[in-house]
This record gives structure tokens, sequence and C-alpha cells, in this order.
């Protein structure tokens, strides 16, 4: 039997683009908030005894690593050091390893996969081989090539794990490195791959696991819900794990159904009762609140003065341990449904919904914009994001004609 923790993507020294608007004490903590959770994995992986620690990836946000994050690291490892905990790690797209950083002194136990090749490491009790590890590390920011084939089979009785930090074939919102299919990954016998690079926790297979820890600390309004780590056993052909929740802040984003309110004062009161639901006595929780529905109020709802000093208003300035931070109120209502179908209806909204959904049109309307040198730099969306744009502006068109 074997036990040990699998996590990835820590991205210390994020610098959590877009969130200089929080409250000065409130943004310190978020940027602390990857090097706590890392802390507690720690003092996890320790109180659980496990025999090593796998980091998948993605330790620094850039290949520019800070002395501050590596002296932290370097600490943790030293902590585990002293409780006979190794650790595995490979680098990802982000933390390449032809980046530029302090060169220090590592523990002992900590054992980093090189670039270019798969490597293996063996982890050893009392002088007999338990476990063989296989990775890589990005010698490059851009890894693009799939590796998979690298990776040698499993044909003897001990435990094989797979560390990867790349992206699964059919998976989009996150950059093609190192691709793979999962049917290469099963094909390899293993007991365990441990995946990074995908920010959301997520298992492609069960038997064997074959599994995404998604990363330690979410960093925006899209990586939302627990984030952490997972403990894993591995006995005979019987793999368990469990998840442990580290994270200091956490993103959310609740729904509000606004087709019964009857007036304004009545959604100030549903989003004040929805955003208490989430306050959790441990953690700060970052709150997006989405308005919804059919509702007669569609028009006082258009007023964006209402809907700034409401976003003011569910706002909080404290940074205390538990705290519920409004970070946006996006408005998606639509007007009562017969009010929407006598608009939808037009003619003059059917020929421009054609032209959102005419692929000829877009690419000529988006022609000026991609020689632009800044806004081609907003047009690298996948098909997920150009599909929320579209709607996007049906709503607007929907809302103007409203307006009359």
């Amino acid at each position: 039997m074997i036990k040990f923790l699998h996590c990835a993507d820590l991205h210390l020294d994020s610098p959590f683009k877009g969130l200089s608007s929080l409250p000065e004490a409130m943004l310190k903590r978020l940027f602390e908030s990857t090097f706590l959770s890392f802390n507690r994995l720690v003092d996890i992986a320790i109180q659980e005894e496990v025999d090593f620690v796998i980091i998948a990836g993605d330790l620094y946000d850039s290949g520019q690593r800070s002395l501050k994050a590596q002296s932290f690291l370097k600490n943790c490892f030293a902590k585990l050091d002293s409780h006979h905990i190794d650790v595995y790690i490979v680098h990802g797209n982000h933390d390449p390893l032809d980046g530029q950083w302090v060169s220090l002194e590592w523990p002992k136990n900590v054992h980093f996969f090189q670039g270019s090749s798969t490597q293996t490491f063996c982890y050893e009790r009392d002088g007999k081989t338990v476990a063989c590890l296989h990775g890589f590390s990005y010698e490059t920011s851009a890894v693009t090539d799939n590796r998979t084939i690298h990776f040698p089979e499993k044909r003897d009785e001990i435990y094989h794990i797979g560390i990867l930090h790349g992206q699964a074939d059919g998976y989009s919102g996150h950059s093609r490195y190192a691709p793979f299919l999962l049917s290469e990954l099963l094909k390899k016998g293993y007991d365990y791959w441990a995946l990074g690079h995908i920010h959301k926790k997520m298992d492609l297979h069960d038997d064997p696991p074959v599994r995404y820890s998604g990363n330690i600390q979410g960093r925006h309004s899209g990586e939302t819900g627990e984030k952490g780590g997972y403990v894993v056993t591995l006995n005979g052909n019987h793999a368990s794990s469990v998840f442990h929740a580290t994270s200091d802040i956490e993103w959310h984003e609740a729904i509000i159904e606004c087709e019964e309110a009857e007036n304004l004062q009545e959604v100030i009161t549903l989003c004040e009762k929805i955003k208490d639901t989430y306050r959790h006595p441990h953690k700060g929780i970052f709150l997006t609140i989405r308005l919804t529905g059919h509702t007669p109020l569609y028009g006082e709802l258009l007023d964006g003065v209402f809907l700034e000093d409401l976003e003011e208003i569910l706002r909080e300035e404290d940074a205390e341990v538990s705290f519920v931070h409004t970070v946006s109120l996006k408005n998606d209502v639509r007007p009562a449904i017969q009010d929407e179908l006598s608009i939808k209806q037009s003619q003059f909204f059917r020929d421009i919904v054609s032209v959102l959904q005419d692929e000829r049109e877009l690419e000529t309307a988006l022609t000026e914009l991609k020689t632009h040198r800044t806004a081609r730099k907003f047009l690298s969306l996948d098909e997920e994001d150009w599909e929320d744009v579209k709607k996007q502006a049906e709503q607007l068109l929907l809302s103007e004609l409203y307006k009359g």
C-alpha cells in the first residue's frame, strides 16, 4: 500500500489581474492565498502520513520565479523532509525550465523531472522499490507535441504513476499544451495518472483514476468552488481518494430568478438573502450575482445607476476571516414573455440575428478589428467565448429595441 498527495497548478506569485479595485486588505489577503493554500496541503500531507507528494506542474505563475516563492517552497519541502515525505515535481507551461530564477539548494527529498524526455523516479521503502513515477517537465513554455508515447508501459507488479501537465483531447477552456488522448494513457497500465494544467478538479477515468486535481486557489470568477488537492491510497488493485479543500478564498456564482419579484425592493432583498447563504466561518467568498428570468421589472432593471448602487450595497470592505464580497452583479433578465415575443417577431430583429449567426458576416465585421494592434489581442476566443459574445449582442439588441 502507498499513500500520496496529488496537487497541481499552485501558481505562486499570481498577479490576480483585474482585481486592483478590491479593498487593500482584501487584495493583500488574495495575494497570499496561494501560499496559504499550499501550506495547508503540506500540513494535510503530514497529518495523513503520506509517502510522498506529487505536484503536477505550474508551481509558479511565470518563468521568472520570485525568491520569495522559491524560499517558501524550500521551507515547505524541508518540513516534509523532516517527516520523511518525498516530493516529486514536474514544471509546466507557466514555469518552464528555461525561465529565470535564483538557483537554490533543495532538500534531499525533492525530485525534479527534467525536460525533453520522460524520466522515471523509483520510490523505495525499506530498501525495496514500491512505486515508479514517470513524467517530464516543460523545457519551454510551449510544449505542443503529444509525448505520451514516451511513457513506458507497466510490466511488473509494483505501483506505476504517471505525472502529466497537459490538455486532454476534447476538453476546451485552456491552452492546448502537451495534448493527449485518454485511451493512450490507459494503454500504459498505470495505477494512477496525476494530471495538471486544467484548473478544475475532474476525473477523466475512475479505474484506474485519471485525474485533474485542479488548481489550489481560484484566481478569478471563472475558477469557482472548492480548491485544494487529493490524498490518494493505492492498495493492491484498489484506489481510494479524498479531496481536501484548502483555498483561503473561494469564488462562487449565485443565480437569482426575478420572475416573481414585484418591485425593485424585492430584488434587493433576494440579493441580500442569497449573499448570506454563501458565508463560510473560515473562508472569504468572492461572489458574482446573476439576475435572470422573464420579469415585468425588465425596463427598471435596465437602469445602470440602480445596478451600480445595488452592487455597491452588496459589497463588504472588511477582510476578516469570514466575508462575502460581491465582485460583480450581472443583469441577464429578459422582458415579460409576451413583450419579448413581440420584439423578436419584428423583421428588423430577425435580420440582425441572422447576421449574428452568419459566420461570413461575422468574419467581415471582424476584419478591421483583426488588423488593429490593440483590438486583435482580445479576439483569440474559443467557440464557447464566441457563443457568449453572440448571446450578449442579442441581449443588447433586445434591450435597445425594448427602450424604443
